[in-house]
């Protein structure tokens, strides 16, 4: 099974979710997944889409992707970051379906030399490791189970939207169906699907931090250990501003967040360092997680 990997401006470099992209590239090989490079690629365009009257170079920048994939083989795209992933996946659908749209598109595209003629799928990660993987041949790569940890599964706002395609949009268990796989047990709580802030985050760090307090609070209510995610700004929001949010709302969170794929590195029996990059993580996530596979 072969796909373009898109890391995109977030999964890569030691100041990002690198351990995301350090831990998925590890269980591809247990799981028979070929991830190939797409050379010369630029931004989705999530980083401009914020911003009003962008709406051509947005869907531009993503074309110019779509196109880069189609060029250089024709295979799926595979998103890991939520934004890329919404932003691509959109402008691909909204490129079949409106042939005027595609041609201004394309009129752009010929000043770099390329043509997007259609048909190429971006994917998510939690897409792929359920439809195209299956929990069945994960669970038979496990050789140290999660010993039954309770780990709450947080989909976050963009991963089942706006389509909906491989996970319910309203009641998603993707994700939980994978936490059980490396033998872990999922929790079940109510604001899985409540946004984190996303990249506002930073500069509306009282108003998002609610938000934060109120999903990381509703998981250990629940006696979930550990908070599990497959986006890289949902990661670093639940995870780094712990402190903060706990002097600003007079709270005590101290919960692990991990990827999804750094809980399957662990479980296939690859190093807690090297494959699933937990060292990479801030607090006791290392530690619980090697505490639960030993």
């Amino acid at each position: 099974m072969a796909y373009f990997m898109y890391a995109g401006c977030s999964l890569e470099g030691p100041n990002s979710g690198s351990h995301y992209l350090v831990s998925l590239e590890a269980c591809a090989e247990p799981l028979g997944l070929e991830f190939h490079d797409l050379e010369d690629w630029s931004c989705c365009g999530a980083s401009i889409s914020y911003v009003g009257g962008n709406e051509l170079s947005v869907k531009v920048l993503a074309a110019r992707n779509l196109a880069l994939a189609q060029a250089q083989g024709g295979y799926d795209i595979v998103a890991p970051c939520s934004s890329c992933y919404i932003v691509l996946n959109k402008v691909g659908h909204e490129l079949e379906e409106d042939p005027e749209l595609l041609a201004r598109v394309n009129e752009v595209l010929a000043e770099g030399g390329l043509e997007y003629r259609g048909g190429i799928k971006t994917r998510h990660v939690l897409d792929v490791l359920y439809h195209d993987v299956g929990p069945d041949k994960i669970a038979a790569a496990v050789t140290r189970p999660l010993g039954g940890m309770k780990v709450a599964g947080y989909v976050g706002c963009q991963t089942v939207r706006p389509y909906g395609e491989y996970d319910s949009a309203e009641r998603p268990v993707v994700m939980d169906r994978l936490i059980e796989a490396v033998g872990a047990e999922a929790v079940d709580f109510p604001r899985r699907m409540r946004c984190c802030g996303s990249g506002i985050f930073l500069t509306e760090l009282e108003n998002c931090s609610t938000l934060v307090r109120d999903i990381l609070h509703d998981a250990v209510t629940r006696d979930a250990k550990l908070v599990a995610t497959a986006c890289p700004m949902c990661q670093m929001n639940l995870e780094v501003y712990q402190s903060r949010i706990n002097k600003l709302h007079n709270a005590e969170l101290d919960v692990p967040v991990v990827f999804i794929t750094q809980l399957m590195a662990a479980a296939f029996g690859l190093n807690l360092k090297k494959a699933a990059a937990l060292n990479r993580n801030l607090g006791k996530a290392r530690k619980m997680v090697a505490e639960a596979v030993a």
